[in-house]
């Protein structure tokens, strides 16, 4: 006795939804994925060190970008001096963040880098210097 099903084949469908499902779930994170990267949209040639830190997961970026004026950028805005402490007085208590990395560039003065520094440190948060490492030079 052979045993025959009646049921219709329907092959096409069964087989072409899990491939729609990984196209749709790759063009997701292809997507979004870019949008959760850590980068200040300034290019700035931070300087070099062996010493490397876990990375932060959320916090603000204050880039000090090249050149004859000193230009300030907090996260994607660009502030003066003062307006950055006015900022980060105003954020320090309601902010969930409590980190600062500074992103400045090897010719930017040094003096510069340690007064917005202490800048940021009297306002209560913590403090991370972003540097290259060697694969990246």
């Amino acid at each position: 006795m052979k045993l025959e099903s009646t049921l219709p084949t329907r092959a096409n469908f069964l087989y072409s939804a899990p491939v729609l499902d990984v196209v749709l779930l790759l063009l997701i994170f292809f997507l979004l994925g870019s949008n959760f990267i850590l980068k200040s949209g300034i290019s700035v040639e931070v300087p070099f060190s062996n010493s490397s830190l876990p990375s932060i997961d959320r916090s603000h970026i204050i880039t000090l970008a090249p050149g004859e004026n000193l230009r300030i950028y907090l996260n994607e805005d660009r502030v003066t001096l003062d307006e950055l402490g006015e900022r980060l007085e105003n954020n320090a208590s309601t902010d969930k963040v409590h980190q600062v990395i500074i992103r400045a560039d090897q010719s930017a003065a040094f003096g510069s880098v340690i007064e917005i520094s202490n800048l940021v440190l009297r306002h209560g948060y913590d403090l991370v210097y972003a540097t290259s490492s060697e694969e990246e030079n």
